[in-house]
């Protein structure tokens, strides 16, 4: 489901049951000023695309997010800035299954290619998108919160995937396992 204003709270919730995760690539703990980020605007650097923002829920539960730029920095080219699952429900597929889901998704709207940047203090998530068919394609260093690190920024070429079509009413489906 394609998270909005309203999701705030869950998403703050869940930013907050995974301040692991942003005091390892942020140096700060998740939360309210978390949400905000995740659902906000484009950052003033990004001069074309559009933020997309998907959960997985469980009950009422948000238990995952993904955040996706499409169409930056050219129309056929999308980024990842997020894909996030709780603690507990790590290394249990539901991070691949949201992935997988919003892989073909991106697919049929035509994207050739995505990126993402892992910090080189998670290696976890290296191997994660290197599972998931990415490779490194260059070292730089990038500013996070509060924390300057040495990323590698990973690429997946779509291929011929890239090139079915679908409705633009169409979003990534994702099933939460019970």
């Amino acid at each position: 489901m394609e998270l909005r204003a309203s999701d705030h709270q869950r998403l703050e919730n869940l930013c907050r049951q995974c301040t692991d995760f942003f005091e390892l690539v942020e140096g700060q703990p998740g939360g309210a000023m978390t949400a905000d980020e995740i659902l906000g605007p484009l950052p003033e650097h990004v001069t074309s695309g559009r933020k997309r923002v998907f959960g997985i829920e469980r009950g009422e539960d948000l238990v995952g997010v993904a955040e996706i730029l499409e169409g930056f920095p050219g129309p056929s080219e999308w980024q990842i800035g997020l894909l996030m699952v709780l603690p507990h429900l790590r290394g249990t597929g539901l991070g691949t299954n949201l992935w997988l889901a919003i892989r073909d998704w991106i697919c049929r709207q035509g994207s050739t290619l995505v990126r993402l940047i892992v910090q080189k203090q998670n290696p976890g998530a290296r191997r994660f998108w290197e599972k998931n068919g990415f490779s490194v394609e260059k070292e730089a260093i990038v500013k996070v919160g509060k924390l300057s690190s040495t990323v590698w920024v990973m690429l997946l070429h779509l291929g011929e995937a890239a090139q079915r079509g679908v409705a633009p009413n169409d979003r990534p489906r994702t099933v939460a396992r019970r």
